[in-house]
């Protein structure tokens, strides 16, 4: 097994296990579970890990003064490229602001936390739904990696998503996410879709026109566009909604 890569059979969270254990844990150390039992989400969701949903998170070496905001959508690019070596026709797509889908179902989720203290430390979590063994239908719609053919194993796609993530952190933190704009401009998935952002009490209808520079979603709306920096995002073209995490 690999020296970066930290085996668990069973845990709450890697996430959490991740933070707490953050000083002994090296940049692209890789916590990984094949059972996780209380995952968390953004904003307080749950994050469902059944059987044949890859559970893990990665620790990654980030400066406190670079933003570490849009890391998600940089999780979600290593994600579908480290898919897409195995499966390249899979039409991976990114929505705003921690998802990969296909057909407009989702994929994976990805959670991001800083782990605090004066550690530069940043945990990626990612589920991915690489052959989801549901034993309730899963409450929005949601895609698998066994839908376009033989998924790759666990380690395999481990391997591609930590080698894909260091270099896309490598990027971040030389010159900013702006150099991760053209990849993601590319993978949008919300891009030209009529959309709602609901942040709390605030709600912004508009078409997404795009990703800005500091991992906003820019919205053109009646009085003109807009830059949402935090919310989830309701697409009626997409068919799903940004609610609970799987």
């Amino acid at each position: 097994m690999s020296s970066w890569l930290i085996v668990l059979d069973t845990c709450p969270s890697t996430n959490t296990w991740a933070v707490d254990h953050v000083a002994a844990l090296a940049h692209g150390a890789v916590v990984w579970t094949t059972r996780q039992t209380a995952g968390r989400g953004r904003q307080g969701r749950s994050w469902l890990a059944p059987a044949g949903v890859l559970t893990a998170s990665v620790v990654i070496d980030l400066p406190g003064e670079v933003n570490a905001g849009p890391m998600a959508l940089a999780a979600g690019l290593a994600v579908i490229h480290a898919c897409e070596d195995h499966l390249p026709y899979l039409g991976l797509g990114l929505k705003w602001p921690n998802d990969v889908v296909r057909g407009g179902h989702k994929l994976a989720g990805i959670f991001c936390e800083r782990a605090g203290g004066l550690l530069p430390a940043l945990v990626i979590g990612i589920g991915l739904n690489r052959d989801p063994q549901w034993t309730e239908p899963p409450p929005i719609p949601v895609a698998s990696l066994a839908d376009g053919g033989v998924p790759p194993d666990d380690i395999a796609l481990l391997h591609g998503i930590r080698r894909y993530l260091l270099e896309a952190a490598g990027l971040v933190a030389d010159g900013g996410f702006a150099r991760l704009l053209p990849q993601i401009a590319d993978r949008d998935a919300l891009s030209g879709q009529v959309i709602t952002v609901v942040d709390g009490e605030r709600r912004v209808t508009g078409t997404a026109v795009g990703i800005a520079a500091d991992g906003a979603l820019l919205i053109e709306t009646g009085n003109g566009r807009l830059a949402v920096s935090s919310g989830h995002v309701l697409a009626r073209a997409l068919g799903c909604q940004d609610g609970q995490a799987l």
